[in-house]
């Protein structure tokens, strides 16, 4: 999926640009005034992200995207609302954010957006087709079994969230299995070597003690 990133060149869009190809993403950087001209090349963009340090001039920067695409807007500011600015006309996180805060609230719209396959469950290169029972990397099907399948689908239910062993066994395989079973951490093995084995990025992170959680890290 594509990114287009607008800012000033500093240190932050460079940090900007660099969790949103970690998690999978082409990403295209500009600086607002040549937004024209990398909407008008009509490539399908998954999320525009607007970093304008100067709050009088992001309105007009805004209408300006506007009436290029309706693809969804992200727009970094030190206020919550920017006057001139119908409400929905793009959504807002206030400076100052923690990256991980911007990465949930990308995914967030990205997840909700009007394309054809907004039904899909994303989570960076990651895609779930609940419908298909089928899960995707980077386009590839990994061919997931009716288990590990289900194993992903509660994981990317709760993305984000420390997902316990003692859960994983009530959700996925429920009477069937004891908490003293190893059940639950093989089933984490074989997925991973599905899902995150052969990418560098890497979504099923280990929480010592606690479980397991699917996210994407932006700092790794």
């Amino acid at each position: 999926m594509n990114v287009l990133l607008l800012g000033a060149e500093n240190e932050m869009r460079g940090k900007l640009s660099g969790m949103f190809w970690r998690c999978g993403f082409v990403v295209d950087v500009a600086v607002p005034r040549d937004a024209d001209a990398w909407l008008s090349a009509s490539k399908p963009y998954a999320l525009i992200v607007l970093d304008f340090a100067q709050p009088t001039v992001t309105p007009a920067a805004v209408h300006a995207v506007r009436r290029m695409t309706n693809a969804p807007l992200l727009v970094l500011t030190e206020r919550d609302r920017l006057e001139g600015l119908a409400p929905d006309t793009a959504e807002y996180l206030v400076k100052p954010y923690a990256l991980g805060d911007l990465l949930t609230r990308a995914w967030a719209l990205i997840s909700h957006g009007d394309g054809p396959d907004a039904a899909v469950l994303r989570l960076a290169d990651l895609a779930i087709d609940r419908a298909r029972g089928k899960a995707f990397r980077q386009g590839a099907d990994l061919g997931l079994s009716a288990t590990l399948f289900e194993l992903l689908d509660v994981l990317m239910a709760h993305r984000g969230q420390v997902v316990s062993r003692a859960r994983l066994l009530k959700a996925v395989w429920g009477s069937r299995a004891s908490e003293r079973d190893n059940v639950a951490t093989l089933g984490i093995l074989r997925l991973r070597h599905k899902l995150d084995d052969p990418f560098d990025l890497k979504l099923i992170h280990t929480v010592h003690r606690e479980g397991y959680v699917l996210e994407c890290r932006s700092d790794r």
